[in-house]
């Protein structure tokens, strides 16, 4: 059994405490996206996209903390928007959106919701042949 003493400096030890990272929220996808840095373009597939960027698999080497162009191009729509590679993962890289204008950051959150909103099975409504 510890004493009261014992305990309050075994949970206050720093090997004991977690850091706590905030990731915003994922949305698995698979649509086609363009990166385009230092005059070469990157074909890949979104795997998955938030509100600060997405995770990709490219066609070729993305070099790490390259900036460019990343251009999302989802059945709903197709969005412009600069973007920094911050990791490479596993043949996976991770883009963050660079927004230059608060108007670009609320465009691109909405696109990003339409998504969510259309990961659901589309309607489809079949009228009878007469």
């Amino acid at each position: 059994m510890l004493s009261t003493d014992e305990g309050s400096a075994e949970m206050s030890s720093p090997d004991n405490i977690r850091k706590f990272e905030y990731r915003p929220c994922r949305i698995a996808t698979g649509f086609d996206v363009d990166f385009i840095a230092a005059g070469e373009t990157f074909h890949g597939i979104c795997k998955d996209v938030g509100n600060s960027g997405i995770r990709a698999i490219f066609d070729s080497s993305v070099p790490v903390e390259s900036s460019g162009l990343l251009i999302l191009r989802h059945p709903l729509g197709l969005l412009k928007l600069d973007a920094q590679v911050v990791y490479i993962e596993n043949h996976q890289v991770g883009l963050e959106f660079r927004f230059n204008t608060p108007w670009e950051c609320s465009v691109a959150i909405e696109f990003i919701a339409s998504i969510a909103n259309h990961s659901e099975p589309p309607l489809i409504v079949r009228f009878p042949c007469v």
